[in-house]
């Protein structure tokens, strides 16, 4: 299948959706397109499509009968589950991800966000809010709900930052097996502690080692695999969504103002930051199992199929006036945390981490600003993830 044009990032434009995407939504909302592994691909850009992808029989995640060099490693056979194997690994966990479980973590994220803006206001304007708050934030976060040791986040960072990037190798498979190394060390650990009297829903690894040693649910690569897969999830996404969330609120001055004289809208101006800033910036490619109707193009079995959830995200067929950041928009049925059987995991966890932050913010930095010209900001691309390298701040 021939491509017109290359897969539009984010990162290259100051991490704004791509005019390109919007364009393509209007004028040909199922396109041809190139990959960053080289591969064409069909892109789906409109809300209703994208849906119809994420949650249809007709498109799978797994790769394995699709040609080219990223039909995965064996290491990523667990991200590309779907159906009764992928919902029977979801619920091995998803109990650590309920929102009743999330929301008894409401006093821990606190404590650790003030401490985190401690640090920021003891070194003084102006400093970077990524490093002392949006990255590490997370990163202890999903470590402590893991069950990886708090100090280790940065190393494990790092790693995570390898095996999500994107381009014509295909999948870090070094960075998968050092990482993978990495748990099989705290699967053993695990294994002591519950020989010892631990409580195998202490954590999430502690639940899968028994799960796996004691019940046999899953097998010994999906118990590495799922655990590098929500480590990965909770790291890199939330990281963005706050740091690029800030950046969202600082360059729409009217929209912070309100907020501040109105705190009751800082749920729904979440989901609006989550509906307008693209934080995903490629989505997992997906292969047609059957033919499928999409809109007025017919995509063929076997075919591989790219969605935009930002490009969906802004669908004026859904969202009135789309390309408007408005945070008193409702109803908001964005699809920033996906649709259909693969929703995401941790969207309460996120959730409550991004109104923490922001919360935060609004309390005790009253007059928070960008310490540097907007334009002079470095985004990462190369990665599944939009990354906002640094976000120097004053007040």
């Amino acid at each position: 299948m021939d491509y017109v044009a290359d897969y539009p990032s984010a990162a290259d434009h100051a991490g704004e959706l791509p005019s390109d995407l919007d364009r393509l939504r209007r004028e040909d909302p199922v396109s041809r397109v190139r990959l960053p592994d080289g591969r064409a691909a069909w892109l789906v850009t409109r809300h209703d499509d994208v849906r119809t992808v994420l949650s249809s029989t007709g498109f799978t995640r797994d790769l394995t009968s699709a040609a080219g060099p990223a039909a995965d490693g064996t290491g990523m056979r667990t991200v590309n589950m779907d159906g009764r194997p992928h919902l029977e690994l979801r619920g091995l966990v998803s109990k650590a991800f309920a929102v009743r479980k999330i929301d008894g973590m409401r006093p821990r994220m606190q404590e650790l966000t003030n401490g985190l803006f401690d640090s920021l206001e003891q070194e003084g304007p102006p400093t970077d809010l990524v490093r002392h708050v949006a990255a590490p934030l997370p990163a202890v976060v999903i470590c402590e709900l893991l069950g990886f040791p708090a100090a280790h986040h940065g190393r494990l960072s790092r790693w995570c930052d390898r095996i999500t990037t994107v381009g014509a190798g295909g999948l870090d498979q070094s960075a998968w097996r050092e990482l993978s190394a990495y748990v099989g060390g705290a699967v053993e650990q695990k294994r002591v502690d519950l020989k010892q009297g631990g409580r195998p829903d202490a954590d999430v690894l502690s639940t899968l080692v028994h799960a796996h040693d004691e019940e046999a649910r899953l097998s010994y690569e999906e118990l590495v695999s799922l655990a590098i897969v929500i480590l990965a999830g909770g790291l890199e996404t939330t990281q963005t969504a706050i740091s690029a969330g800030v950046l969202k609120l600082l360059r729409n001055p009217e929209q912070l103002a309100r907020l501040r004289e109105d705190p009751a809208l800082l749920d729904p101006a979440i989901e609006e930051i989550l509906r307008h800033q693209p934080v995903i910036d490629l989505n997992r490619v997906q292969v047609a199992t059957e033919d499928v109707q999409l809109g007025e193009q017919l995509v063929r079995a076997g075919e591989l199929v790219q969605i935009s959830v930002n490009a969906a995200n802004r669908d004026e067929a859904v969202f009135s006036d789309g390309a408007r950041f408005d945070l008193t928009r409702q109803p908001n049925p964005h699809l920033a945390f996906g649709h259909g059987a693969h929703h995401c995991l941790g969207a309460a966890l996120a959730r409550l981490e991004l109104k923490t932050v922001f919360s935060t913010v609004l309390r005790r930095f009253p007059d928070l600003r960008l310490a540097v010209p907007a334009e002079s900001l470095r985004w990462r691309g190369g990665h599944v993830t939009l990354g906002l390298l640094e976000l120097p701040v004053a007040w």
